[in-house]
């Protein structure tokens, strides 16, 4: 499995992330930081860039097509990754 990357207040950190899990469920099973509220898609704390490859999100009812697509946001509690990466999230952008 990739080694993908993770950026929270300035800091970097690596991470595992399983096809079948959100962003946000892989952040957390690696004990990493990440900002997050109602985990449903509803309030827009996990917003966060990424890059790497193609994703798609299970819910959203905060971000603008705009958002998405040209400015790489996703929700991290919704979104789950569509090929090997490795990806890279940031929380600072």
């Amino acid at each position: 499995m990739a080694e993908h990357t993770h950026k929270i207040d300035g800091e970097s950190y690596e991470f595992a992330w399983s096809p079948t899990h959100t962003l946000l469920d892989a952040l957390l099973h690696a004990d990493l930081p990440a900002r997050y509220s109602c985990m449903e898609g509803h309030c827009g704390t996990c917003q966060c860039s990424l890059t790497g490859g193609p994703s798609h999100m299970l819910n959203n009812e905060v971000l603008s097509e705009y958002e998405i697509t040209a400015e790489n946001q996703v929700l991290a509690c919704q979104t789950i990754r569509d090929a090997a990466g490795p990806y890279h999230c940031s929380f600072d952008d």
